[in-house]
């Protein structure tokens, strides 16, 4: 929960300040005497590690939250300080780096005992990436003075090398969200009431914690054009506790003995689909559901997914074969599959598991992603072209398909073909809302200008295009 904070006067210079856009300062530039908003600066440094040897994968570390007395950020909790992290992560993986999913990361971190994780050589190792972010959420509150409120979510995080902690990058940033007037007749302090308390609503909250994440993800350079892979697990950025129940998972299991199997098999789903109980009771409730049916593929599928979800790659292939050992005819889970064994490095394993799974159902563009992935990571760049072309005819909109098609283009040096497929993922972002990939494409088709090759006018479209989508976020939201 946020916590309220009362004081008793507000400088209106400040008030109005903070509306305006942030400040990027280097701080190789000075002592930011000169901050053209001292009220919203991002204070970054980007080292000549980093400019030397661009890292081609980031994986982020759980954000620390500081003990009691340490800063002014006292009493933020878990919850708060993993969506800062998640907003972070989703704005930095649209890079052409190859990022860790947060999922992966934790599991492999909670395999590790507690003096290994601060072992940054080893984590790196363990993680199979060589670069890593850390850091701290140093402010998550709000002041509420009935007619005013203001949000304020803040940061310092860095990104190092894992191999030797050398520090590649860091920024600092606190963004906030102001709502409320200045009060001049009994209308205007009731509307300052209205605003001041929507701008303490979740919405906002999120959109603060946003603000926060893309603005300092901005100052890190994307120095890679490199194929895309798709997430493996969903990307939340708020990641809610699930209520505590009264029973435990295994007060419910053994509730249910002796009745139908139907009835049981229903319980069980109903469980798992609310997220009733942890982790722990959730693979329970799995366990109990496999062991009612056996012979039925779905459970051990339906666990596999789970697994996958939670990071634990190497458990979720083991259920997924269990299960295609019952029922070879699914071809999702030939995709799923074949999708773990790509995150896992058996590219041998992932090609059989996605042929199988595109001659089961050659209708899915997305099977026809992956095919292409894994043949660029496999470096046969013409069978990854067969693919993406073979995904665009399924989904002409394939932002994908067309992104990577670019990208095998550009490292063939068949420029003028690379920028066409940019223009065409950056269009097709924007119509799916992805906007950090469309900005991503956008970057491409400027390098690729700077080459000589004329996409001044597709570069102007989609800046148009998304300044017009995105207006009002390069500066504070004012409610």
């Amino acid at each position: 929960m946020m916590r309220a904070l009362r004081i008793a006067v507000i400088p209106l210079g400040a008030f109005l300040a903070g509306c305006a856009g942030p400040t990027y300062v280097d701080k190789a530039d000075g002592d930011g005497n000169n901050f053209a908003n001292p009220f919203s600066t991002v204070v970054f440094h980007v080292y000549e590690d980093y400019n030397a040897d661009p890292p081609d994968c980031v994986a982020v570390l759980p954000f620390e939250t500081p003990e009691e007395g340490e800063s002014t950020a006292d009493g933020i909790s878990l919850d708060q300080t993993e969506s800062v992290r998640r907003a972070f992560y989703a704005h930095l993986s649209p890079q052409g780096k190859r990022d860790v999913e947060i999922p992966r990361v934790d599991f492999v971190l909670g395999q590790m005992e507690e003096t290994e994780r601060n072992d940054f050589a080893l984590v790196g190792d363990k993680l199979g990436c060589a670069t890593l972010v850390l850091g701290e959420v140093t402010e998550y509150g709000s002041i509420n003075l009935g007619v005013y409120s203001r949000l304020s979510v803040g940061a310092e995080l860095r990104m190092i090398r894992a191999a030797d902690g050398r520090l590649l990058w860091e920024g600092q940033h606190v963004a906030r969200s102001h709502g409320g007037d200045i009060p001049l007749s009994p209308i205007g302090l009731a509307m300052g009431f209205i605003k001041a308390a929507s701008n303490l609503n979740e919405e906002q909250v999120f959109r603060v914690i946003d603000d926060l994440a893309r603005r300092l993800v901005k100052t890190i350079p994307d120095n890679l054009i490199a194929v895309l892979d798709e997430p493996l697990s969903p990307g939340l950025v708020a990641k809610r506790k699930t209520p505590k129940q009264p029973e435990s998972a295994e007060e419910l299991i053994a509730s249910l003995a002796g009745k139908p199997r139907d009835v049981q098999k229903t319980a069980l789903l109903e469980a798992i689909d609310a997220r009733r109980f942890d982790d722990k009771g959730t693979r329970r409730l799995h366990e109990a559901l496999i062991k009612l049916a056996p012979d039925d593929p779905s459970g051990p599928s339906l666990y596999a997914r789970y697994l996958v979800d939670r990071g634990d790659y190497t458990g979720a292939l083991g259920y997924a074969d269990k299960s295609l050992s019952l029922n070879d005819g699914d071809h999702g889970l030939h995709f799923l599959k074949a999708r773990i064994l790509i995150k896992l490095d058996d590219l041998d394993g992932a090609d059989s598991a996605i042929v199988r799974a595109v001659a089961l159902d050659d209708s899915r563009a997305d099977y026809f992603n992956a095919l292409g992935y894994l043949n660029s990571l496999r470096g046969n760049d013409e069978r990854a072209l067969a693919a993406y072309r073979m995904s665009l005819d399924r989904d002409p909109t394939n932002g994908f398909a067309f992104y990577n098609t670019g990208v095998t283009l550009f490292n063939q040096g068949e420029l003028e073909g690379a920028a066409e497929h940019f223009y065409g993922a950056g269009l097709a972002y924007l119509k799916t809302g992805n906007y950090g990939q469309a900005e991503k494409a956008t970057a491409d088709l400027k390098d690729l200008a700077s080459r000589g090759i004329d996409v001044n006018e597709e570069i102007k479209v989609l800046e148009e295009a998304l300044e017009a989508l995105t207006k009002g976020d390069g500066k504070d939201v004012q409610v």
